[in-house]
């Protein structure tokens, strides 16, 4: 059952993670804690056909594009008519479970929003932009040493795009790109019309309708020469506590667009961390590996929320209705 939360409208400067922010609309919704309740019984998990189509990123070693491996979902009536889709971008830690036993099934994270996206009447696309390149995970390397970038990130979300409009069971002009943490990065690296890839693809095709990011890091396109500005619809779920991706970038950049008349919404959550919409009731736990964040070196904070993912996943069912239908 949905907790009913009451969202505060702040119309001052916000001083989030120790980072001013520009004067902006931000909805803080604050949260109750969860009550213990007993599971209820689930249906079973959507089941993802593996498939694999190019990227528009070039392998530097062969000359030939980057072939790209993925899960699609789809709604059982997936074959009678054609369906809105959202396309499905992994953060740092990659697609699939990190327990051994199940490497090659989603992550826990990633198979709770397939569920809930086919629930929803869309067909959803997970491309891995990690395994098809050989890695694991790029959590644990620091920013600067990392070998697959925003760039190749971006080149993977138009590829999958081109890809998910030439099926005959998606609607091609009605597609969503929704993203988590690094992947939240390439959703707006994706979204930016002054990005050369973005302007040149929106010009000869239809292109995402919308976009929504978890907890991004939002500093790269707050400063990107020339600018930023949305070529569609955005939405951002942000965690107020957050030590990784900290949210005053983000709050910076959603008042810059908002004061620029773009259509973006934000919605930040006090007392959350990094990864709050993980299922079950995980406690907060640091990860001391991880060597980026607001304090290198020091590791960072994770940990879900349950009132928060309540509240953010119905947000996000209700954004996606509006913007791409179901």
């Amino acid at each position: 059952m949905l907790l009913r939360l009451q969202p505060i409208v702040l119309l001052v400067a916000l001083v989030l993670g120790g980072v001013a922010c520009q004067k902006a609309d931000v909805p803080i919704v604050a949260v109750t804690p969860a009550p213990v309740l007993a599971p209820e019984p689930k249906p079973p998990a959507a089941l993802g056909q593996r498939v694999d189509f190019d990227s528009l990123d070039i392998d530097s070693a062969t000359g030939r594009p980057v072939r790209l491996q993925g899960l699609l979902f789809a709604p059982p009536d997936a074959g009678t008519r054609r369906s809105p889709a959202v396309l499905a971008l992994h953060g740092c830690g990659g697609m699939y479970s990190v327990l051994k036993s199940k490497r090659d099934a989603l992550s826990m994270r990633f198979q709770a929003m397939a569920d809930l996206l086919v629930a929803e009447g869309y067909v959803v696309l997970f491309p891995d932009s990690f395994r098809s390149r050989g890695v694991e995970e790029i959590c644990t390397v620091e920013s600067r040493r990392r070998t697959i970038t925003q760039r190749n990130r971006l080149s993977d979300t138009l590829g999958a795009l081109a890809w998910l409009q030439q099926r005959e069971d998606v609607l091609p002009d009605r597609i969503a790109v929704l993203g988590w943490s690094h992947g939240g990065s390439a959703v707006l690296a994706g979204l930016n019309a002054k990005e050369a890839a973005v302007a040149g693809r929106k010009a000869v095709a239809d292109y995402f309708r919308a976009g929504v990011a978890f907890y991004p890091g939002c500093s790269e396109s707050l400063h990107v020469k020339p600018g930023y500005s949305l070529s569609a619809p955005l939405t951002l779920f942000i965690a107020g506590s957050d030590d990784w991706t900290p949210p005053g970038p983000c709050v910076n950049l959603a008042g810059r667009l908002r004061d620029a008349g773009e259509p973006v919404e934000i919605t930040v959550y006090p007392d959350s961390y990094h990864g709050f919409d993980a299922p079950g009731n995980a406690r907060q736990r640091q990860r001391l590996e991880v060597p980026n964040g607001v304090n290198p070196g020091k590791g960072v904070t994770v940990g879900s929320n349950p009132a928060a993912r309540s509240d953010a996943y119905a947000r996000l069912k209700q954004f996606l209705s509006e913007r791409i239908g179901s």
